[in-house]
């Protein structure tokens, strides 16, 4: 009995053992992601409600994905070409304006939700908008949400881009509705809208909204026509 209780003890000890490793694995799969280590791509993921995010070496299945920290390099991209995306913003700045790039793109034929927490500033380059998101026939919805009434979001567009919204000709689906938002383009591009010369469809249903046009955009709606 002895040795029975002893072996027994290794066990415990060897399933405890075990636990620790299995569930310090876990993070990793609702981790918080720092834009600061690289560009972030979030695709849907292959079960429901996951999403599949890669960060340099790293391509894990992940749920509630939260993306933080600050950057002057790197960028999001939303790939809804698998299905619809949910991400959450907390705290995020980016800024690319000398870059000639979009600080997050949105992409492919499936919804995206984005739920502010924190305070968020996305500052894209010349030729995009600050939330880059351009309509086709086949693109899906965008949609920024403050569900807890915590987050705020200011996009500043390139030129020719708008703040939120779609960059140069393209057109512009954005919806909101919740968040503290300001929303500005550089020159021809609509604060809320389109870029230079697009159609916009803005349906805005909550949230404190400040939206400034640049030289001939609007403050909601169609950029330089």
């Amino acid at each position: 009995t002895m040795r029975l209780k002893s072996a027994l003890r290794r066990g415990v000890a060897a399933a405890v053992i075990a636990g620790i490793v299995v569930s310090s694995g876990i993070p990793a799969y609702a981790a918080r992601w720092d834009i600061a280590d690289g560009d972030i791509t979030v695709k849907a993921g292959d079960a429901e409600g996951t999403n599949r995010v890669t960060q340099g070496e790293k391509d894990v299945e992940d749920t509630n994905t939260v993306i933080t920290g600050e950057s002057k390099e790197n960028t999001v991209t939303i790939d809804t070409s698998e299905g619809n995306v949910d991400v959450t913003f907390d705290d995020l700045k980016i800024d690319v304006s000398g870059k000639g790039e979009a600080a997050v793109r949105v992409e492919g034929g499936g919804d995206v939700t984005i739920e502010l927490d924190g305070d968020n500033e996305l500052k894209s380059g010349a030729g995009h908008a600050g939330l880059e998101h351009n309509k086709t026939d086949t693109s899906g919805e965008l949609t920024i949400q403050d569900k807890d009434k915590n987050g705020s979001l200011e996009a500043v567009g390139g030129f020719k881009g708008a703040g939120i919204g779609s960059a140069g000709s393209n057109d512009a689906q954005v919806k909101i509705t919740g968040g503290n938002i300001t929303a500005t383009s550089d020159d021809w591009g609509a604060g809320i809208g389109s870029g230079s010369d697009g159609t916009a469809y803005v349906e805005i249903t909550g949230g404190e909204i400040n939206a400034t046009g640049g030289y001939l955009g609007a403050g909601i709606g169609g950029g330089c026509n």
